[in-house]
């Protein structure tokens, strides 16, 4: 019976253990995130559906805060404010943006699974009404 009881308390340890790395790694991969989103400016240098939209964001650039809010700057001037949330365990980002913001700026809304990504650059992907997206973002 103690052989039964310390196998079983044994097993409870290891499973709370491995769910407590776990939720580790998770916050370490959210940390990273938020402190490469939120150092510096970026721009669109890809949007891709079948169609280049690309020219559409020249102007802009993104500033994200770390209480989970994107500023898409126009000129110099804060044009819209959006939302953003960065999960580096699932590899996904998910923006969203008012409904009141332009059509550009909406292009920019989904969960976005990231294929490649640096520091400085991320590359990410969606399929929106069975089209393959892609958006690539450059930090300067």
């Amino acid at each position: 019976m103690k052989q039964v009881l310390l196998i079983a308390i044994t097993f409870i340890l290891l499973t709370g253990c491995k769910k407590l790395i776990q939720q580790t790694q998770e916050q370490i991969a959210e940390d990273l995130i938020v402190k490469a989103m939120t150092e510096g400016q970026w721009q669109v240098i890809g949007y891709n559906d079948g169609a280049e939209f690309v020219g559409e964001f020249t102007d802009y650039r993104f500033q994200f805060k770390s209480n989970r809010t994107v500023d898409a700057i126009k000129n110099s001037a804060v044009e819209s404010t959006g939302s953003w949330q960065g999960d580096g365990y699932k590899q996904e980002i998910v923006a969203d943006y008012p409904p009141t913001s332009s059509t550009t700026l909406q292009r920019l809304d989904g969960i976005w699974k990231i294929v490649a990504s640096t520091w400085t650059s991320v590359k990410a992907t969606q399929t929106i009404n069975g089209k393959l997206t892609t958006l690539e973002l450059k930090k300067f």
